[in-house]
């Protein structure tokens, strides 16, 4: 059974309801559009944060997810503090849009999972580069960036150790089937053998060194 999303989670500590609230219960989601907005009238720059994703992300179980307006919290992410020329960086403006929105399955590995799910419905076309690295072609790539605009949406909350918090989510909190560092969920393994086996059509054929 779901999570209500605007109940404090029996297995949370209560500080760790009071620092994750504005993640796992906002008083309403943002929707890409708005982010960037909501981060500058905010003032954060840097902290936790969740990606809702309603039932078009039809592939991924939802037990014991959180619930809230349709959509169903199943990743969290964070953004680091840190100076840029001796001043903060928007830190979580530069994750959430240039690299989760508006970027590539190289950067972001929220864009690798939601392309591993999503390629055959939007006929996805993946290669690696000279490194091993899974790409995309930015006409695809703008594709799944239409997709998050249509079908995802935003929790974010301030927070000056996102990594804890992070550790602690992904431990303790409700389900997050999404999340691979730190998960327990059992879909991790389904979700990583997907991840890996992207683009392996197009890699050469493997030479032996001993032949």
């Amino acid at each position: 059974m779901d999570h209500d999303a605007r109940r404090t989670p029996n297995d949370l500590t209560h500080s760790l309801w009071d620092a994750s609230r504005l993640v796992h219960s906002p008083d309403m989601l943002l929707l890409p559009g708005e982010i960037m907005q909501h981060l500058e009238a905010a003032k954060i720059s840097h902290g936790v944060y969740g990606w809702w994703f309603d039932e078009d992300l039809g592939t991924v179980p939802r037990d014991g997810c959180l619930r809230l307006d349709g959509k169903d919290l199943l990743y969290v992410g964070i953004a680091q503090p840190g100076e840029r020329k001796g001043r903060p960086r928007a830190a979580a403006g530069n994750r959430l849009w240039r690299n989760h929105l508006r970027g590539s399955v190289r950067v972001s590995t929220l864009r690798l999972s939601l392309a591993a799910l999503l390629s055959e419905r939007l006929a996805l076309t993946f290669f690696r580069d000279a490194r091993g690295r899974v790409r995309m072609a930015k006409t695809d790539e703008d594709k799944l960036s239409t997709w998050l605009d249509q079908h995802a949406a935003i929790s974010v909350a301030q927070h000056d150790d996102p990594r804890a918090l992070e550790r602690m989510l992904i431990a303790a909190g409700p389900s997050l089937p999404l999340n691979l560092d730190g998960s327990w969920h059992p879909f991790r393994q389904t979700l990583s053998e997907l991840r890996r086996s992207l683009g392996r059509a197009h890699l050469g054929p493997k030479v032996n060194p001993d032949a």
